[in-house]
């Protein structure tokens, strides 16, 4: 697709177009209720699935049957940028470790 244009989404780098407006920009639908500080990790999900989102932009473009492909690409970034909890492992602290070349020489 071309470089960016005022046409596309106000998330940076994101490849959709810019349909849904907020404050003045427009954002796609992936972005256009996220918070600010879920863009990035939002863009990165929709640029793995480039092929879909390409598609989208060509159908909106020509006035075709973009729902069903926006919706999917909503669902595939829904998770983006959400904090995840870790799993708490057993960790060997620093007492289990060897002792260092330079302290065992004393």
């Amino acid at each position: 697709m071309s470089e960016p244009t005022s046409e596309f989404c106000a998330a940076y780098a994101c490849p959709l177009i810019g349909v849904y407006g907020a404050g003045g920009k427009w954002y796609c639908c992936c972005h256009r209720n996220a918070d600010a500080s879920r863009n990035d990790a939002i863009t990165l999900a929709i640029n793995s699935h480039r092929d879909l989102a390409d598609k989208a932009v060509l159908l909106r473009r020509t006035n075709g049957e973009f729902f069903e492909l926006e919706n999917q690409l909503v669902e595939l970034t829904r998770d983006a940028g959400t904090q995840r909890s870790m799993a708490a492992a057993s960790v060997i602290g620093p007492t289990h470790a060897p002792q260092h070349y330079s302290e065992s020489e004393k």
